[in-house]
């Protein structure tokens, strides 16, 4: 699943979201999620239900990984943010996503294969 348009979408918008809307939203979600995030340490904040993860949220521009079952729920939860860019994905593990290299290699961190990855993928080369 190619995921350019989303990314570029959520690059391009001019919102309040990395010093402000990102924070607020993670408080709202505490309330009902496990949210594992290191302040001035990481730039993904990783979403959990009990020991599993559902997503992960990033710091620098509203996109969202979540998995399928929890889309619905979260969208309604966070209406306010109604400019958050969801990908939804049947699995945070399953390798399918995919985006543009130049897109990539311009905002975000080196990483192995853009051809072929998961949201988990995503996480790991982008979260420091």
């Amino acid at each position: 699943m190619d995921i350019t348009n989303l990314v570029k979408k959520a690059i391009n918008l001019n919102v309040n979201w990395k010093h402000g809307d990102f924070y607020e939203m993670i408080e709202i979600l505490s309330i009902r999620y496990i949210v594992n995030y290191e302040i001035n340490e990481e730039k993904i904040a990783m979403i959990q239900v009990e020991n599993e993860i559902i997503g992960f949220i990033f710091l620098n521009y509203p996109l969202f990984f979540i998995e399928n079952k929890y889309l619905l729920q979260l969208k309604k939860e966070l209406e306010k943010y109604d400019y958050i860019q969801f990908i939804n994905v049947d699995s945070i593990y399953h390798k399918y996503l995919s985006i543009d290299e130049n897109l990539y290699n311009t905002y975000f961190d080196y990483m192995d294969n853009i051809d072929i990855f998961s949201a988990q993928d995503f996480y790991f080369y982008n979260v420091t």
